[in-house]
């Protein structure tokens, strides 16, 4: 009964990455020993039961991981690798483990435990990216938002803009202005985010690298916003004489007008063309050639190529604004344009990726090794970091 109870206790702080060293590999060396097999069964099958998908750190498919665990024997050399030749019972146990994310134990505990080696030298890691973003204002003045305190950060015209106890960026207007318009821009860099509540009480949160431009006031005209990267934005509806105002987003070739909406514009450089995405309401997206009336759950891509239009599940669109990474069946550079602009780390091809997918769900506030792990539980490329920079090479048949 008292080894039972030390194994829970150890199994709890385990998932609760609050493992000492030793504990940590006391509670391998049990797992290994096969003695209590019944009872390490029973608390990964509860552990599976009690979690939810949202609660879940990571969501890799079942017939992904036991892809992983099945591999033939030949195939794994490498010593890291040393418990996919448990047996099955002991399988299911390091995939609920690498699920979790505690895969780091072989990395950051075990190996430095066992050879008293350094975790610095065993793994190079990066944080995740947090609230940056810098204000540019009509007068040439910059503002650092993320080191700046909550209160009136300046008054443009009528305008006083504000940051708010939650860090957003906000815009009131005070008086009405007769002079000229000032204009704006918030730009958030590499590994940073921000929310920024607009005069007509718009919300856009801005992704990672990305650019808002717009009026101080839109009282004097039309609702008009340039962007680059990636944005999603909540509009407010307005209504002038009886009819909605429309609020337009111009994101390189192509704009956007809204009646009234949430949607999400993908206008990264980088990317397979701009992608915009509808989640509630209805927009109207114009380009040099077409005019394109968008329904909720449709994508519509404008790429050199051409234009297309399809049904998505419009919430994979924005999982960045609720702190995660969605991977859907999705092409390996695209997932690592993500992971670069947020993790601010450049990306290096070590071999040719064939037309690969990976897919999987993690929270972008866990450590750039972390989510790595996952990716590689998905398909057959491997990553690895190294002085900053996060090297792939394809491992498939």
């Amino acid at each position: 009964m008292e080894s039972e109870q030390r194994i829970r206790i150890l199994f709890k702080k385990y998932l609760d990455n609050d493992c000492t060293a030793e504990e940590a590999v006391e509670l391998i060396d049990i797992i290994r020993s096969g003695t209590e097999k019944n009872l390490f069964e029973t608390l990964v099958q509860q552990h599976l039961e009690d979690e939810t998908p949202g609660e879940f750190l990571y969501q890799v498919e079942a017939k992904q991981v036991f892809k992983k665990l099945d591999l033939e024997d030949s195939a794994i050399k490498s010593g890291r690798n040393f418990f996919w030749r448990w047996p099955a019972y002991l399988k299911v146990a390091a995939a609920v483990i690498l699920i979790a994310g505690l895969s780091v134990i072989t990395y950051t505990v075990l190996l430095p435990a066992k050879k008293n080696i350094p975790i610095d030298k065993i793994v190079q890691d990066v944080a995740p990216g947090g609230n940056k973003a810098t204000l540019f204002l009509s007068n040439g003045r910059q503002v650092d938002l993320d080191n700046l305190q909550v209160g009136n950060i300046a008054k443009e015209g009528g305008v006083v803009i504000k940051k708010s106890a939650d860090g957003q960026l906000a815009y009131f207007i005070t008086e009405n202005s007769n002079g000229p318009n000032a204009i704006n821009t918030v730009k958030t860099p590499k590994g940073g985010q921000y929310q920024v509540i607009l005069p007509d009480g718009s919300k856009v949160w801005l992704n990672a690298a990305s650019s808002i431009t717009y009026p101080a006031s839109f009282s004097s005209g039309g609702r008009h916003v340039v962007l680059t990267g990636e944005g999603y934005f909540e509009i407010t509806t307005i209504i002038k004489n009886k009819m909605k105002v429309p609020f337009i987003v111009e994101s390189g070739k192509q704009k956007i007008e809204v009646l009234g909406t949430r949607f999400n514009v993908n206008a990264y450089d980088d990317e397979k063309g701009i992608k915009t995405t509808l989640i509630e309401g209805k927009v109207k997206v114009t380009t040099e050639n077409e005019t394109v009336l968008l329904k909720p759950n449709q994508e519509f891509n404008l790429r050199s190529e051409g234009i297309s239009t399809k049904n998505v599940d419009a919430e994979t669109a924005i999982d960045w604004t609720n702190g995660d990474f969605i991977f859907a069946d999705e092409d390996v550079k695209s997932v690592m344009g993500k992971i670069s602009r947020w993790y601010n780390v450049d990306v290096v091809y070590d071999s040719d990726i064939p037309s690969e997918t990976l897919s999987g769900q993690i929270s972008r506030n866990r450590n750039l090794s972390e989510v790595l792990r996952m990716l590689e539980l998905s398909g057959d490329t491997k990553f690895r970091i190294e002085n900053g920079a996060v090297h792939i090479s394809y491992h498939g048949s």
